[in-house]
């Protein structure tokens, strides 16, 4: 066996053990580096490689060999975490648009009037594809059906182009290093809270903030209605332990604790318990300060969900909720700016003694850097080869925390029933039409309609 296959296998065991509830021999560290830093370490123009990212793989290779790592730090392209702009730009979006900074950012915009909430609730698909996406990108108007149909194979490419253009360095570096392969190919996805995505790219941050107020009760309804709709869209192909949906949690920290609990929670909550019934893990990232949610957080949320913070006190988060839940966040990304190396270490030592014991913890910051200025590569390399060296167990094999689903949860598909669309396919209109068709193409079909699906949802996250 090689020494990097069996370094391979024993990261690999790290993160199958923590997801088991199993103290691991350490625990594992792992970082990402975003790509603007890539660019920036390469003193390449910020602009240029957004339209081919194969040319980060000679500043990926030489960072990778500086900054210790379990998982490879850095990640091929893809529209969520990378927002790259070909895809966009083809699309004419409004909702996504690069700034003059190199970075595509997400303007407050609007998709849906307050006087629409009723055809929202009616028939939530269909008025997404025919009014929401029209109106966030522009070249998807249905007016002008071969512009269109043109934007959309031409995005569809671009973002293939870029998904696969750092592809070979990013297995290269794998098999160098001996990363942690991550979780099995296509148990990992990622969906929105109800309110969260009516937010984000119907409503606007001020429009739903004035919706709360003055169209409660139809908010309440439209969350309930696009709530399937998102729960299908971020079910995962396949269920595992390491896997899970990951969902960043945006609007609670701005809403009173009474309309977070009468408003946003039900219906993510719904949402939640059934992810869980079958075996998925929620990964939630709690934005901002939730110090005042934990106890509806330790009542309201499935055992074994993964929490990840921004801020708050680690010690009451551990103590409060550590039990319950995997915990990650909460170190301050920050400090790799201010921190020395020697400074670093001892910051990580006090943040470790409180997160490591008992287990639970795995090791995050409270949000990523995102530019070079923002992180002293020195700091960082001392940090994570501390956190490697430091965050072991001498109990490792225990089981810890609360497993997955241990409340017991049942899956009941008339709380989430999947999608109906005139604009879906349908097996049995189908079949009727052309009979000769085989019955086992209906798996086939049935997928190209999930992905064509899927490929609406993505619009509008």
């Amino acid at each position: 066996m090689s020494d990097v296959f069996k370094l391979q296998q024993e990261r690999g065991k790290l993160y199958s053990d923590f997801y088991s509830n199993k103290i691991p021999d350490r625990m594992p560290i792992a970082v990402t580096l975003p790509t603007h830093l890539l660019a920036e370490y390469d003193g390449q123009n910020l602009f240029d490689y957004q339209f081919d990212y194969s040319r980060l793989a000679n500043p990926a290779k030489e960072l990778c060999g500086k900054i210790y790592s379990d998982s490879c730090p850095v990640l091929p392209a893809n529209f969520l975490l990378s927002r790259t702009p070909s895809m966009y730009q083809l699309y004419g979006s409004q909702s996504f648009v690069m700034g003059k900074g190199g970075f595509v950012q997400h303007p407050e915009v609007v998709g849906m009037l307050d006087d629409e909430y009723g055809q929202l609730i009616e028939n939530p698909f269909d008025f997404l594809v025919k009014t929401v996406i029209p109106r966030q990108h522009k070249n998807l108007d249905t007016k002008n059906p071969i512009k269109m149909a043109t934007a959309i194979q031409m995005g569809k490419l671009a973002l293939q182009n870029d998904e696969m253009s750092f592809l070979p360095t990013f297995m290269e570096l794998i098999q160098t290093h001996g990363y942690y392969m991550g979780s099995p190919l296509g148990s990992f996805n990622f969906t929105e809270a109800p309110i969260d995505f009516i937010a984000d790219q119907l409503r606007s941050f001020s429009g739903i903030s004035m919706d709360i107020r003055r169209h409660k009760t139809q908010l309440i309804e439209a969350a309930d209605a696009v709530m399937p709709l998102l729960f299908h869209w971020g079910m995962p192909g396949t269920i595992h332990p390491e896997g899970g949906v990951f969902i960043p949690l945006h609007m609670p920290t701005f809403m009173r604790e009474k309309d977070f609990s009468d408003i946003w929670l039900p219906s993510y909550k719904i949402m939640l318990q059934q992810y869980a019934a079958l075996g998925v893990r929620p990964k939630m990232f709690c934005e901002s300060d939730w110090t005042r949610y934990l106890d509806i957080l330790l009542s309201e949320i499935p055992a074994g969900s993964q929490l990840m913070f921004e801020y708050g006190d680690p010690q009451t988060i551990k103590d409060k909720l550590g039990k319950k839940f995997m915990i990650t966040g909460l170190f301050p990304s920050r400090s790799l700016m201010t921190d020395t190396p020697e400074q670093i270490v001892d910051r990580a030592k006090k943040f470790l003694d409180i997160m490591l014991p008992g287990g639970g913890y795995i090791f995050g910051f409270d949000k990523g850097p995102l530019t070079l200025k923002e992180i002293n590569l020195d700091t960082l390399a001392a940090l994570t080869e501390f956190v490697r060296d430091y965050a072991k167990y001498d109990n490792a094999g225990e089981s810890f925390g609360t497993p997955l689903n241990s409340e017991g949860f049942s899956f009941d598909e008339r709380l989430v029933p999947k999608p109906q669309s005139d604009y879906l396919f349908n097996w049995n209109e189908f079949k009727a039409k052309y009979p000769l068709t085989p019955d086992f193409a209906k798996e086939n079909f049935e997928r190209f309609s999930k992905q064509t699906f899927d490929f609406y949802m993505d619009l509008l996250i």
